[in-house]
């Protein structure tokens, strides 16, 4: 008989605890968004060199989704892809009355509104009055597929941007002199030459190409530890404007962030000029979190668990007591 009374017990409590969780489940939990910051922007990256933005236009709507254009609107949105510290400009237009809000953001951890890094990626609202549209610029700096979102109309307007692990190539062209110095053309040939700023780890090609009679010799290189020598890690061309020679096309890719000089070594008092390289690896950032009602349907069946087994451990020694 006691054993029983514990047994019945023991399925109430749990059985009581349990409707407690199902009725938790389907009651929505009011939870306080944070308040929109029209002050929280892009942390953009210096213009770089031989770099245009990559100008993107969508056009959203709370009920079809976002589209290329306002006949192509749809749900999800429009797949994009862009590398990895482009410079992004979005605009941003609605396709219905004034007032209906809009922003845009990448949901990294998929929560369906903005927080943590994803800040430097939200847009200011705009479909609001004193801002119809809106010009967002921003840098995508985590490699990989990712959904964006309007975080007001979340579950209608969103698509995937796939963000490119490696910056976007860039192909320069520098123009050299022995008594002049570097310049993009034969006709901007200055000392010091032009500064360049490039991404950590974009992949460059470098055409250089002499400003002197055939035989001047010339090369390029990046000075890391200012000693207007080409060392081991330090970018360093061929030579050319040599017999056979006349011009090369040298590929590097910088992996050494900071403020250099670049130099021909063999008249590094003339041709010679600063590099920026900009950035560094992609930074990482903290892993989704589960959302709150997961933590605590989790949290609540750690506790029947508990309860179970204290229920089980107790009629078990009262079982032992009665025989």
């Amino acid at each position: 008989m006691l054993n029983e009374n514990l047994a019945r017990g023991a399925a109430l409590v749990i059985g009581g605890i349990l409707i407690g969780l199902s009725a938790a489940s389907v009651v929505p939990l009011i939870t306080e968004r944070p308040a929109p910051d029209p002050g929280v922007r892009a942390s953009l990256l210096p213009p770089r060199t031989d770099l245009p933005p990559v100008n993107i236009t969508l056009y959203g709507s709370s009920s079809g989704g976002w589209g290329f254009s306002n006949a192509t609107i749809r749900s999800p949105g429009p797949n994009m892809t862009v590398y990895l510290g482009d410079d992004v400009r979005l605009t941003l237009i609605a396709n219905e009355s004034v007032g209906v809000r809009h922003n845009w953001f990448i949901d990294y951890n998929n929560d369906t509104f903005p927080n943590g890094d994803e800040l430097t990626t939200r847009s200011p609202d705009f479909n609001v009055p004193g801002s119809v549209t809106v010009l967002f610029p921003f840098n995508p700096l985590h490699p990989g597929d990712w959904t964006y979102r309007c975080e007001y109309h979340s579950h209608s307007m969103f698509g995937t941007i796939r963000v490119l692990a490696e910056p976007r190539p860039v192909n320069l062209t520098l123009y050299g002199r022995s008594d002049r110095g570097w310049g993009f053309s034969n006709t901007t040939i200055h000392e010091p030459g032009p500064p360049l700023i490039i991404l950590w780890g974009t992949n460059v090609s470098l055409t250089l190409i002499a400003n002197d009679s055939i035989g001047v010799m010339h090369n390029w290189f990046i000075d890391y530890n200012a000693d207007q020598t080409p060392n081991d890690g330090e970018p360093s061309s061929p030579d050319f404007n040599v017999p056979g020679s006349v011009s090369i096309v040298f590929p590097f890719s910088p992996k050494q962030t900071g403020n250099w000089t670049y130099y021909c070594r063999y008249h590094f008092h003339s041709m010679m000029g600063n590099i920026s390289i900009v950035g560094g690896p992609p930074p990482s950032f903290a892993p989704a979190v589960l959302p709150l009602i997961t933590t605590i349907m989790l949290g609540a069946l750690g506790i029947v668990l508990v309860f179970a087994m204290v229920y089980h451990v107790r009629a078990v020694r009262a079982a032992k007591r009665m025989k």
